[in-house]
Formats: C-alpha cells, structure tokens, sequence
C-alpha cells in the first residue's frame, strides 16, 4: 500500500488483526468452552477436531512451500492463508454469543461474523501477505468448518459468560503488539527449515522463478584472513 493513504493501510492492518493466531486462538478457547457449558458438547468436540485438521492442512501447505518450495505457480500459491482461516472458522461462532438478544434473534452476530471474516481474507491481500488464492482456500476451509457447526447448533442460545464476552478480546485488534504476540509465521518457517534442512525458506518469487525446486542460495561463507 502506498504511504499516501496511512489512514487506509492502518485500517487494513487492524482488520487483518482480527485474525491474528495471538487474538483468536484465546478466543477459541473461550467458545469452546461455551459451547461445553451451555451443553453443545457433541458439537463442541466436533467443531474443535474440524478445526484442528484444518489448521494441520494449513501449517503443512506452507511447510511444504517454505521448506521444498512445493506451490501452484498458476495460481501464485504458496500456502493457505492463517488469518483467513481462523477467521472463518471461529468469528462466525465467537460474535453468534454477543449479548444482544436481537442479533441473536436474526443471527445478526453470525452474519457480523462472516463478514468480518471476509474483510480479513481481503486484507491479507491489500497487506500483500497472501495472494486471492491463498485467501479462497483459507476461507473455504474456514467455512467447512464453522458452517456445519452452526448448523448443528441450530437454534440453540449459549448461556455461559464465555461466549457472551468473548467477542470482547477483538478490541485488541486495534493495539498491533497485541495480535502478533504469538509469531506463528516465524515458526513455520523454523519447522519447515528444520524437517527440509534447507538453510534458507523458499519465497514467493522462488515460485515464478521457472525452476522453483532449487534450493535458495545461502549467504556466501566469509574466509578466514
């Protein structure tokens, strides 16, 4: 984005906060809990397995570019979008037990949900951290996840503290050291790095380089005077 609109940049930075690993995996934690208090425990076991395989298919999908540069070049893919996925999959749910009985009612919170998730997969392309694809595929994922869930949760009101309030911890959003206490990008690429033995991650111009396969070169070796 250009310093010419800094107004327009920090807004997109906040919104793609909203998806940051540090705010909504406590937040997780929190409907998780709601869910097994209010008695959805079925759906809430179900829902955190969905979730769990499809954060794995994540970290594997970009394990796989950063460590072996194994993307889709067609489609500038280098792996599926963290934010966006965690997103989808848990905003939907965590603002569906806002304290509001008329958005309750409407599923107001649920659709506030889904759109906050859909403006975080658009910011992680105006922040140029992932390309569209990326951003599909993460919002895909998200959707087969938390759709089934609210399915299955139907008319069902979730009465425990946890899922009214929780929707509260995304006001952190807006204080940036907040939302990357926890630097997941920097450990998937550490993991990628120590299963591949690569000494340097692969990166997206790797991809449209013609011969993605080959290893990044490392820092050339000072020799000793």
């Amino acid at each position: 984005m250009s310093d010419a609109l800094p107004l327009s940049t920090q807004a997109w930075w906040v919104i793609t906060h909203m998806g940051a690993s540090s705010l909504l995996l406590p937040a997780l934690v929190l409907v998780l809990g709601g869910l097994w208090e209010s008695g959805a425990r079925t759906v809430a076991r179900t829902y955190f397995l969905r979730i769990a395989l499809t954060i794995t298919i994540t970290v594997v999908s970009k394990c796989l570019f950063f460590g072996w540069g194994i993307g889709i070049a067609a489609l500038d893919f280098t792996g599926i979008s963290g934010h966006t996925l965690l997103a989808t999959s848990i905003l939907p749910l965590l603002l569906r037990g806002m304290p509001w009985p008329a958005l309750q009612a409407r599923s107001g919170g649920e659709a506030i949900g889904w759109a906050l998730a859909l403006a975080v997969g658009v910011s992680r392309v105006m922040v140029n951290a992932h390309s569209v694809s990326e951003v599909v595929a993460g919002w895909v994922l998200g959707a087969a996840v938390s759709w089934p869930t609210l399915r299955a949760l139907g008319a069902r009101t979730l009465t425990h503290w946890a899922s009214k309030f929780a929707p509260l911890i995304l006001l952190l959003a807006f204080h940036g050291n907040s939302a990357a206490l926890l630097p997941t990008h920097e450990i998937e690429v550490r993991l990628a790095l120590w299963v591949s033995g690569q000494g340097k991650p692969f990166m997206r111009h790797h991809l449209h380089a013609g011969h993605p396969a080959s290893a990044p070169a490392a820092p050339a070796a000072q020799s000793a005077p």
